[in-house]
Formats: C-alpha cells, structure tokens, sequence
C-alpha cells in the first residue's frame, strides 16, 4: 500500500509541473442500488447478504493537468451509510433471518482518471473521463452483520470510475459510475466468503480556484 500512495502522490506532484494544470475543491453525492451478495462459500443453500439503497457522499480535492486529453487525481473523504440483512432467497421469496444491521464505510478515496474534451469553447467544456479508483478505508473495527458473519475492513478497495463531465466557468460538474470492491472482507465461521463488487453513483459540483487548463498554447 505504500509503494501505492508513493506512486500517487508522484502523479500528483508530476501533474503539478505541468503549465496547464488547475487546482480545485469538490463534493459530491453518493448512492448505490441495492444489490444481493452470493457467497458460494456457505454451505447453506441460497444464503445471501441484501443490502438496501445505500446514501453517502465525497468531499475532498482535485488536481486537473492537460488541454483537450488530461489526467485528472483526487483526494477526497468518502463515507457510506447502508442497511445489510441475511437471509434466505427460495424460489425469489426473501426470508430474513437476522435484524438489518447499520454498516459504515469511511475511506480515502483517490481516483486516478484520463479524460477527453468533446466541446471546448471559452467558458464551457463537455468532458469524457475514465480511470482507476482506489479506497482507503479508515474503519479500524469490523462490522458485525450477525453472530456468524463478520465483515472486517478492506485495507484498500480497488475499482473503476468512469463517467462525464462539464466544466461552466470555474465551475466543474461531473456524473460518474463506480464499480468496486466492497470496503469490508466477509467470513462465515472464520471461512472467507466471496462478494460482488459494488455498483454506486456519483455526482459531484468542484469549484476550480486556480485554473490555467483553458489557456490554449498557441
């Protein structure tokens, strides 16, 4: 995970010494479809994890460097907030065996994206981005999802962004897909069991207050 963070905050610094480069600050809001985890792992047949609409958000900083094809790096605290249950799903009928329980998820979230401009004029930009994402989670306590399954904190979950954007004046908003790595590592009886990644979305509003990136080289 070191040599990791050592090869990202490079990028950053390598972005930096670019002459068309633009700093900013950015939020955004997070949510996620519910979605059933299978976990072939148990030896009880159809035993899932349901997990309900899931709600958060992104707040942090961005690091913009190029013209039309850029690279773009951010560092933002990420935090999620969702319902998990276990059950049984027999014949598409949902038989919950546990209480719901509240599971959190707090992480450092520092997606690395390359991206185009589709529109460029003086003060509007349409953009297209795509990029590796990683989350560093910040849970030291594992989740406990019921007396016999336990979810323990992920060091790093690793994952995909992709999705569009535009820039109004100083302004940047983007519209993203998120597939990824669940922040917690589930186990049955201490055997570890397999799951899906995550599919969430984001859209975010950045404020770019220092912004060189639409000065064209001529």
């Amino acid at each position: 995970m070191k040599k990791l963070v050592a090869i990202i905050l490079f990028s950053i610094f390598a972005l930096s010494a670019s002459a068309q480069v633009a700093f900013g600050i950015k939020a955004g809001f997070v949510t996620s479809l519910g979605f059933e985890e299978d976990w072939s792992a148990i030896n009880v047949e159809n035993l899932k994890m349901k997990t309900d609409q899931s709600y958060g958000f992104d707040v942090g900083l961005m690091l913009r460097a190029g013209y039309r094809f850029y690279a773009q790096v951010e560092a933002n605290y990420h935090f999620v907030s969702s319902l998990a249950s276990i059950g049984q799903d027999i014949d598409n009928v949902w038989d919950e065996n546990y209480q719901p329980q509240q599971i959190t998820q707090h992480a450092i979230h520092i997606p690395v994206l390359a991206g185009v401009k589709l529109v460029e004029t003086k003060n509007f930009n349409l953009r297209l981005m795509v990029g590796p994402t990683f989350n560093f989670n910040l849970n030291e306590e594992g989740a406990i999802v019921s007396e016999t399954v336990d979810a323990e904190p992920r060091i790093c979950a690793v994952g995909l962004d992709c999705g569009i954007g535009m820039d109004v004046w100083v302004f940047s908003i983007d519209a993203r897909y998120r597939l990824v790595q669940p922040s917690y590592e589930y186990s049955f009886e201490d055997v570890e069991l397999n799951s899906s990644p995550i599919n969430s979305f984001e859209v975010s509003l950045g404020w770019k207050f220092f912004d060189k990136t639409n000065k064209k080289k001529r």
